[in-house]
């Protein structure tokens, strides 16, 4: 009698009554979620349509703002011509005096050997060209950054470079090369890749002695282990143009 009575009790399988209570159950809390749905689906349409009538806007803006680093640009771009324009002129007004007093010529042979070191007048000789890119993989870690070319231009130096142009801007002793976001400036001038580094000095030893310095080790790695970009070819010769600003910041006149 226990065991009929029991069966009777638990005619209705004990899984299909507990998912009957849940469905029972879940229709009324789906219900509950309604209003939180209703009012997630207006945010997202206004904030949809707000996005699209803004996006001419922001278009617009854009656009302007390309436009003003463009113009300004070219205004740096004419400044700097000016400038290394008035700097020839100088240099020749400069020649002409030394050379009208016999006795200016040791000094006029001094400015002219220091000319070149410093980035004040112009050069052509022999040398080597580097350019540099990024690795073709595309990856974050995989650019040249404003430290690589540091180490590259440092390297060259102590290698013994008497010149050195990045892009066409002359290096002097007091150039800055940075990062700027993802741009590298030299002399807060941007540089669009693949870099090109023009050096004058003598080809036959300057790549190999580079080798051994700690830029050219830095760059070895650079190449073989993160895949940075690096051809290097010798033309007949190399022209870099005078550096735009040659200033000195603590260093005075003094007698002899």
């Amino acid at each position: 009698m226990d065991l009929l009575r029991e069966i009777q009790a638990t005619a209705v399988d004990p899984d299909y009554t507990r998912e009957r209570a849940w469905v029972q159950g879940g229709y009324g809390h789906r219900w509950a979620q309604l209003p939180v749905f209703v009012v997630a689906t207006m945010l997202f349409a206004m904030s949809a349509v707000m996005t699209t009538r803004a996006a001419p806007q922001v278009a617009k803006d854009r656009a302007a703002t390309i436009a003003a680093v463009q113009a300004a640009q070219a205004q740096q771009d004419s400044l700097r011509k000016q400038i290394a324009t008035t700097q020839s002129e100088v240099n020749a007004l400069q020649q002409q005096g030394l050379a009208s007093n016999a006795g200016n010529a040791r000094i006029a042979a001094q400015l002219d050997q220091l000319s070149v070191p410093t980035g004040a007048t112009a050069v052509t000789g022999a040398g080597i060209v580097f350019v540099v890119d990024d690795s073709p993989s595309g990856a974050a870690d995989a650019r040249v950054i404003d430290t690589d070319l540091q180490q590259l231009t440092n390297g060259l130096w102590q290698a013994g470079a008497e010149g050195i142009a990045v892009n066409g801007h002359r290096l002097t002793t007091l150039t800055a090369i940075r990062g700027a976001g993802d741009a590298i400036t030299v002399d807060y001038r941007s540089l669009t890749r693949p870099y090109t580094i023009e050096v004058i000095g003598d080809p036959n030893t300057l790549q190999q002695k580079f080798i051994s310095t700690d830029g050219g080790v830095w760059w070895n790695y650079l190449e073989k282990n993160i895949g940075i970009r690096v051809t290097v070819t010798r033309p007949k010769s190399v022209s870099l143009p005078a550096a735009t600003r040659v200033t000195l910041r603590h260093a005075k006149g003094g007698t002899s």
